[in-house]
Parts: C-alpha cells; structure tokens; sequence
C-alpha cells in the first residue's frame, strides 16, 4: 500500500486536530470506514482483483418511525448476555475516554468498538460485517458539552420515552422526517448522543433504547498500543483515536497520535506490521518515516518535523525512538 493512498483514509480524519471544537457533525469512525474503502478498491484494481465492497452509509433507511407515527416502546432492561465492557488499562495511557458501550444489539454481530477523543470530545463506535451490499451497520455514541446543544443543521427533536428515568427526544430529519438517533440527559446534566446506521427489520427502536439505557460515562483509560512520554513539549495532543475496522481484509486495529504546534502539525501513526504504511495524507505532511518494533509499524510525518524541537530529538526518526510500543497484540496494552 503506497503512502499517497493513504491520504483519503486520514486527511479529514487528522484535520479534527486543527479546529479547537469539532462540529457536532463530525464522524471520524465514517471517515476511516470510507477511506479505507477507497483504498481496498485502488489496491484491489492495482492487483487486478475483483473491487471490493463500499464501506459507504447505507442511504435511504428509515431507521425509526417518523414522528407520526405510532407510540415508541417502554425501555427494556440491559441484557447482560450481551454486554460488551472493554476492562480499563492500569497504565495511563494517551487515549482516555468518558463514554462506553455496556450493551449491543444483535445485528452488530462480532461488533469492532473503537474509540476516539478530539479536543476532549469522546466518541465510541461499533461497527460489524454484514453481506448487505454496500452496508456497514453501526453505532456511534458521544457525550456532548453541555445540556444545552442544540441539534445538528438539518435535525430537529422529538419526544422519546425517558432513559433511566431521564428525558430523552429522538433526532429527525427536517426534510423526511426519518429519525435518526436519540439524545437524552445523563446523570452528570449532560446530553448524549446515539446515531445508527441499519438496514430494514432491526428492531431499532427498542434496541437504541436498551443501548441508551446501559451506556456508561465515567472517564477511563482506554488501551492504546503505544505510550509517547517524552515527545517535545512543544506538541500538544489534539486528537487520539484507536480504531478496529469490520473487514477481516483490514488490519485488526489502527491508531493515530495527532499534534499541533501553531499552526504546524505532527501525526504519529501505528497499526500491525504487514498491512502497508498508514500515515497522515494531508498536504505539506511529506514523506513519513517508518520504523517496526514488536511486530507494530510506527510512522510519523507532518509540517511540523523540521521545527527546532523536533529536530533537537533527530528529527522524525529520532522521535520515532522516543514512542515506546507495547505490542501488537492488544492483551499486551494493559500491562
């Protein structure tokens, strides 16, 4: 896989690190799913093999009844057959989160949960194969600001039934009137937002209802695969996010270390060894140096690498040195 074809895969991704309040809109989790669809498509054409299937959204669903239409179900209770509670790290690491899946619905079957925080703004996705074409079902589940958010352009809101006793309002579409999503008061006197992409005959009423209802938004750690300590002081964190794609044709997992510093940026990449080089593609980031350590590829690159503070350190390859790999095999993350 050649380094310019990754730049669809993270060039809108990494630009969340340059904007100090991502809009509301914002989905990192589509744009690596998308991008990463682009090059499954170049490499295959490359090889002469058959393209692979799109990891678009699937369009036109109606994921839940509109507004006018009959009366939503009551919140069922969590199933605890299916919770999916990933355990936190006891080592700090540079990805802490303040939400988490605690239940998922069926047809997210063997779901890949990944998780990213942007300027402090949380986000947990699960997404899952499926054999409808050019479908990825999946979820996506963030904690907004404050309680006072309004929804996104284009959206409106509707009364749902209460989550663990708290209001709650279905997100519409202001053009069909499909709905989308639901938000709903946590504990803390902050919203919550849920979003689902289906496909005909979920039960997706009842199942975002149970999702909501066992959804938990206490900050933890979450296992990274990588600690960068004693990087330049000079770059600040903006973006961390670890990602684990549907495809068993993609990597198990992928992550990504954004930095700013002005207005110069650095983005520090890893994912297994094997699978190509993965690295920021936005204009300017120029060509990144790679190194491999416990079967990991780690790959820097950015406008930032020739500021004095990266130089002092050799450069990308010497700050490269500075990130400690803790394996390739994510029970190795929480040591």
């Amino acid at each position: 896989m050649r380094t310019h074809e990754q730049r669809d895969l993270t060039a809108r991704l990494s630009a969340l690190a340059e904007t100090p309040a991502p809009p509301p809109a914002l989905d990192p989790s589509a744009v690596i799913a998308r991008g990463r669809a682009r090059l499954r498509r170049r490499r295959h054409a490359l090889v002469g093999a058959v393209a692979g299937s799109t990891a678009a959204v699937l369009a036109g669903v109606l994921l839940l009844r509109p507004s006018g239409g009959p009366p939503a179900p009551a919140v069922p209770a969590p199933t605890a057959s299916s919770t999916v509670a990933p355990t936190p790290t006891a080592d700090t690491g540079p990805l802490s989160s303040e939400v988490r899946f605690g239940w998922l619905p069926t047809w997210l079957a063997h779901p890949a949960v990944g998780y990213a925080n942007s300027d402090g703004r949380s986000v947990a996705t699960a997404t899952t194969t499926t054999e409808v074409v050019n479908a990825v079902p999946d979820l996506k589940l963030r904690l907004l600001p404050g309680p006072d958010d309004s929804a996104a352009p284009g959206t409106h809101t509707v009364a749902a039934p209460p989550v663990a006793g708290r209001e709650a309002h279905w997100l519409v579409t202001d053009q069909s009137g499909t709905t989308i999503g639901l938000r709903w008061m946590t504990e803390s006197g902050r919203l919550a937002e849920l979003r689902a992409t289906v496909w005909l005959g979920a039960k997706i009423q009842d199942d975002l209802l149970r999702v909501a209802a066992a959804a938990r938004f206490d900050r933890w750690d979450v296992p990274f695969p990588v600690r960068a300590p004693g990087l330049p002081a000079d770059l600040t964190l903006r973006n961390a996010e670890v990602h684990r794609p549907a495809k068993d044709s993609e990597p198990p997992w992928s992550a990504i270390l954004s930095y700013t510093v002005g207005d110069k940026w650095l983005s520090v990449t890893a994912q297994p060894d094997g699978f190509g080089v993965f690295a920021d593609g936005r204009p300017g980031g120029g060509t990144p140096v790679c190194r491999v350590d416990k079967g990991v590829r780690l790959c820097a690159n950015g406008t930032a690498a020739g500021i004095p503070s990266v130089q002092a350190v050799g450069g990308l390859d010497g700050l490269l040195r500075r990130v400690t790999v803790l394996g390739a095999d994510e029970a190795s993350w929480a040591r």
